[in-house]
């Protein structure tokens, strides 16, 4: 394809950033403004200026969206350019840079589950008595420190026992020739900052990198783009700070608003056309986020049409609230042909699913819910694989103490510890123990059941091994795994879900055949590097026609004929947490945001007056990002549309608006302070609020047209 035929797909503005060679330059790429074609179609330009195509790095955030940018470049110009995840791409630096850091090149790669293992023995080793809850919530506290780049030595003098469980965790993995998921990120700028000369050499071999979705970048992936990006200053990044919504997993919304600071010179071009949506929807959803201050400023447009007004309903109740949805959604699929697979219903939370799910089932509309457990996550794959990492790690500790009793060999925990510190008491990994104890070569005391429990295993193994010497292809030694290890017998043993289980082990067996046929030099070191970080990923299947059921969240990216944004309350959406914080709020409102731009022609926002919220029932107050939509682009199915179309002003008083507050409300009077309206109600003086007021713990009854009360919110 010619330089004129990629250009003529082009709007003017994504022509500017396609044409754009050298220096930094930021895309503003609003929702559905075509991001990934800008992506493609500049590498596209850049091999036809000659630039070889191993001086090209692009860097997204899934391997869904690594895949299709690399399918789309190799189908634009018939070349293969280095396309990979932040995670995919550390690992290949790690792969040939990581001695340099004391670690070995064969490490293996831990998931979430092998980590809290880890953790546990760091727990055990160090004689802390393990609280409820509190393995996962040390888990999250150095993965955060980690994404921060905060080694055990910097983090706060208060935080003893965390540093000391830290420190031992690192030097666990290390034995164990292992790294976390946080490690490959943490570890590759740890080796930039502290070797200058293998940094150049990356920098040499890439002068041209491009990051997708910049907004969603932590500390330590921003740390890799600037320090590869230092010498040359060819990065061109792609995001939107208006779709930034990840703070919660270390996404950093400065790093794309500094971008300009970060990288002086730099040029912003904004891609303001939407192709997704109508008019009615951009224009309600660039209301809503000009509420925000931290963003750059755009304004999505369409030349789709103005489209249907967004439906809005504030029901009664949360059942009434669902049946809204589901007879509405059903009317589209019904009258309008809209695929149920086209719909989706989009909660603040998870358990807001429960109700929706009741109605959809009472009324047998088939549903999926996205986000559920993934392929690679569930128990028998995870202990097929490990039989795998076992075969190429001996030094798997984790792996040993999975397989070991599959089946039961009798083997307990308390052996199990003793082997392990035999084994690092004689300096050999714990399956060379194992086969020295087998050839008698190690003296270990044994029961006769066990021994021979640890012989059957040691040949297991070691037949495994022998075959991937020969080269035999994975799915062959996934068989053969199957076959010895009894694995089958072993999910017999729980009949009812023997059927899916084993239909899940064949699926792999598929998986790994087709693997080898796709990639040029297979290994089983690469195969199972894949499938870890796969299994980090939530992949989703989006083939059958089901409504969709997501949280917001994971919602990013998508996009559906029509949408149900449901539960729009205060304290639910936005979030009871985000409201003391002006940050955190402003980022629920971008949540909104991209909730309301995933819709193409059909957008509802619904909620409720009254709801079971944590087994209480409670009045709720609609959301003030429902009043943050002007009212031009909404059409109300409820009987009283003033409950949401009032405006939220600090100046509202009652001689203005009679109706202005609502139970739950925080207001303000001039004499008693702030206060919660706690009632609302009619007396011969015209309408009465019981209000609430904290200081001097009193409930007041004032009339609105005399006590003259603003809003406190």
């Amino acid at each position: 394809m010619t330089t004129l035929e990629v250009m003529d797909k082009l709007n003017p503005e994504q022509q500017i950033a396609v044409e754009h060679v050298e220096g930094p330059l930021l895309v503003l790429a609003g929702a559905g403004s075509g991001k990934t074609r800008i992506v493609t179609f500049r590498v596209a330009h850049l091999l036809q200026l000659g630039v070889p195509s191993s001086e090209i790095l692009a860097v997204t955030f899934t391997n869904k969206a690594a895949e299709e940018m690399r399918h789309r470049i190799l189908q634009l110009t018939h070349k293969s350019v280095l396309t990979c995840t932040f995670h995919s791409l550390c690992c290949r630096i790690l792969r040939e840079s990581i001695p340099t850091l004391g670690y070995s090149r064969d490490f293996v790669i831990y998931d979430e589950e092998d980590s809290e293992k880890v953790l546990k023995e760091c727990f055990a080793a160090l004689n802390i008595k393990e609280e409820k809850g509190q393995l996962r919530s040390t888990r999250a506290q150095i993965s955060q420190a980690k994404n921060a780049l905060i080694e055990p030595s910097g983090l706060d003098k208060d935080e003893k026992v965390l540093y000391e469980i830290y420190d031992l965790y690192q030097r666990k993995l290390k034995e164990y020739h292992a790294l976390d998921f946080d490690d490959l990120l943490f570890l590759t700028v740890k080796l930039f900052k502290q070797s200058p000369e293998i940094l150049e050499l990356y920098q040499k071999r890439w002068s041209f990198i491009l990051i997708d979705e910049y907004q969603d970048t932590n500390e330590a992936q921003y740390n890799i783009a600037r320090l590869l990006a230092a010498q040359h200053k060819n990065v061109f990044a792609v995001g939107d700070p208006d779709q930034s919504i990840y703070s919660w997993r270390g996404a950093n919304i400065h790093n794309i608003l500094n971008f300009e600071k970060d990288f002086p010179g730099a040029k912003v071009i904004p891609l303001e056309q939407n192709y997704r949506s109508r008019s009615n929807i951009l224009e309600a959803a660039n209301a809503l986020i000009r509420h925000n201050k931290s963003r750059y400023e755009k304004n999505l447009w369409s030349n789709k049409g103005e489209g249907q007004k967004i439906g809005l309903y504030i029901a009664e109740n949360d059942h009434a609230e669902a049946d809204f949805v589901v007879k509405h959604l059903y009317k589209m699929h019904r009258e309008k042909g809209v695929p149920l697979s086209e719909c989706a219903i989009f909660y603040r939370t998870n358990f807001q699913s429960r109700i929706f799910e009741d109605h959809l089932l009472k009324e047998r509309v088939p549903y999926i819910i996205v986000g559920g457990v993934s392929f690679y996550q569930r128990r028998e794959i995870k202990d097929m694989l490990a039989w795998l990492r076992i075969v190429l790690a001996g030094t798997d500790f984790l792996a040993f103490a999975r397989t070991i009793n599959l089946p039961k060999r009798g083997l307990g925990e308390a052996t199990l510890e003793k082997l392990r510190d035999f084994s690092s008491s004689r300096g050999t990994n714990i399956f060379d123990t194992c086969a020295h104890i087998v050839d008698g070569t190690a003296i270990f005391k044994l029961s006769q059941r066990q021994l021979e429990g640890i012989k059957e295993y040691v040949h297991i193994i070691s037949r495994l091994r022998e075959m991937v010497k020969q080269n035999r292809p994975i799915h062959e030694v996934l068989t053969e795994a199957l076959e010895r290890s009894r694995y089958l017998a072993f999910l017999r043993e729980d009949p009812e879900s023997y059927e899916e289980r084993r239909g899940n082990i064949e699926e792999l067996v598929t998986k790994a055949s087709e693997w080898e046929t796709e990639v040029e030099h297979p290994s089983l070191a690469a195969f199972l590097e894949e499938l870890t970080l796969k299994s980090i990923a939530d992949d989703k299947d989006m083939s059958q026609d089901h409504v969709r059921m997501m949280t917001l969240h994971n919602g990013k990216g998508l996009e559906f004929t029509g949408v149900f944004l449901v539960g729009m309350e205060e304290e639910l959406f936005p979030h009871a947490n985000s409201l003391e914080n002006d940050e955190a709020l402003e980022e629920e409102r971008r949540l909104c945001y991209v909730g309301m731009t995933r819709a193409k022609e059909y957008l509802f926002l619904s909620a409720s007056r009254y709801r079971y919220l944590w087994g209480m029932p409670r009045m709720m107050r609609p959301s003030r990002f429902l009043k943050e939509i002007p009212e031009e682009f909404l059409q109300s199915y409820h009987s009283s549309p003033s409950f949401v179309q009032k405006r939220q002003r600090d100046d509202i008083t009652y001689d203005e608006e009679e109706s202005a507050f609502e139970v739950g409300d925080r207001v303000f009077h001039k004499d008693f302070g702030t206060g919660t309206v706690k009632k609302v109600y009619n007396t011969s003086l015209g309408l009465t609020y019981d209000v609430h007021f904290p200081q001097s713990n009193t409930i007041r009854s004032l009339v609105a047209k005399f006590a003259r009360l603003t809003s406190a919110t």
